[in-house]
C-alpha cells in the first residue's frame, strides 16, 4: 500500500509546507502528480463520510483543494471516490487544508467504524486543554475544535500571542481560527488546571502507548484531554490520574500542533461512546393528533348509537 497527497491549487506556501508534514506523519508522500486510485477530500454533494471506510489496501492519492475554492471540477470529475470530513458546527464547516489532509489521510490509511449517535453528546464530551507556542498553529487548532463541535477550550498559550501578542500575531492567529464566525469560548489556563480533573488523557503523536481509538473518552467534564504537552510536563502535575494515548503517527521533530490536534479531535467526534450527533426526533403534529382523536371519539359515539 502506498499513499500520496496531492495539493490541487493550494496557494499559501505555509499550507503547502504543512501538507508535506501531514503526508510524512501518516506515512505518505507529497506528490506533484496523481497515481493509483484518486480519493477527493471535499464536502460536496454525494461525498461519503471519511468515517466507516475500510483501510486502504492499494496505491492511492488523496487530493485536497484550494483554501477558498476547494478542489477543481477536473479533479472531482476524475475522482474514484469523494470523502467528506463530518463537522458539527453551524458556522465552521471546513478545516484548514493541511489539517484536512492529515485527518483524511489518517482515516484512509487505518479505516474506522462509522460515526454513531449519542442522545446528549454535550454531557459526554471531555474537557479539552490545548498547549501551543505558535500563533498560527494555535489558531488553526481552535478552528478545528469549533468545527468538531467543541464549545469551550482551555488554552495554555506559550508565547503564541493569542491573548497578549503583537497586533500582527493576533490578527494572523484569529484569521487562522476563522474568529469572525467561530463561536468557541477560549479560556486561559495552564497544566496546573489538570489538578482539578479526575482523569487526564495525554494525546501523543507517536511513541509507545495504547492507541487513542481504544481509550474511553466519554467521561464528560471530569475527564481532561491534553494536546500539545509532553509526558514529563503532565506527569509533574498529576501523574496519579494520567493516561497516555497515541495516534501512531510517523515520528518527526516538532510535529505541527494543528495536524496532531485535528486528528485527535476528529477521533473524539467519531467515537460512538464519546460524542455523536444528536438524533433528530420527529415531533408529533398536535393538530393532527387532536383531529385523530376527534375522529375516533366520533366513530365510537356513532357505534354506540347504532347499538342502542
Amino acid at each position: 500500500m502506498t499513499l500520496a497527497v496531492f495539493a490541487d491549487g493550494v496557494e499559501n506556501p505555509a499550507n503547502l509546507d504543512r501538507i508535506a508534514d501531514a503526508a510524512h506523519l501518516i506515512g505518505a508522500t507529497r506528490a506533484q502528480t496523481i497515481s493509483g486510485r484518486l480519493i477527493a477530500i471535499e464536502n460536496s454533494r454525494g461525498a461519503r463520510s471519511v468515517y466507516g471506510r475500510n483501510p486502504l489496501n492499494k496505491a492511492a492519492t488523496i487530493a485536497v483543494g484550494n483554501e477558498r475554492r476547494g478542489l477543481s471540477p477536473r479533479i472531482l470529475e476524475r475522482a474514484d471516490e469523494t470523502l467528506a470530513i463530518p463537522t458539527m458546527s453551524r458556522t465552521i464547516s471546513t478545516l484548514n487544508v493541511a489539517a484536512a489532509a492529515a485527518v483524511a489521510g489518517w482515516y484512509v490509511v487505518r479505516g474506522s467504524a462509522s460515526q454513531a449517535f449519542a442522545a446528549r453528546p454535550e454531557h459526554r464530551r471531555p474537557t479539552l486543554l490545548i498547549v501551543g507556542d505558535d500563533h498560527v498553529e494555535v489558531g488553526s487548532t481552535l478552528r478545528s475544535a469549533a468545527a468538531f463541535g467543541f464549545h469551550d477550550v482551555l488554552l495554555e498559550d506559550r508565547d503564541a500571542g493569542w491573548f497578549e501578542g503583537t497586533a500582527a500575531a493576533r490578527r494572523e492567529a484569529r484569521a487562522a481560527a476563522r474568529r469572525h464566525k467561530n463561536p468557541l469560548r477560549i479560556h486561559r489556563a495552564d497544566l496546573r488546571s489538570a489538578m482539578r480533573f479526575e482523569e487526564i488523557v495525554l494525546v501523543s503523536a507517536f511513541g509507545p502507548a495504547p492507541p487513542l481509538r481504544r481509550e474511553p473518552l466519554n467521561r464528560g467534564q471530569r475527564q481532561l484531554v491534553v494536546i500539545g504537552a509532553t509526558l514529563d510536563e503532565v506527569s509533574n502535575v498529576a501523574a496519579d490520574r494520567l493516561r497516555v494515548a497515541t495516534l501512531g503517527l510517523v515520528p518527526m521533530e516538532h510535529a505541527p500542533l494543528r495536524l496532531v490536534a485535528s486528528i485527535a479531535l476528529a477521533e473524539i467526534a467519531r467515537r460512538s461512546d464519546a460524542v455523536g450527533r444528536r438524533r433528530v426526533v420527529q415531533r408529533r403534529d398536535r393538530r393532527h393528533t387532536r383531529l385523530h382523536w376527534s375522529w375516533r371519539l366520533r366513530a365510537r359515539r356513532d357505534s354506540l348509537m347504532r347499538l342502542s
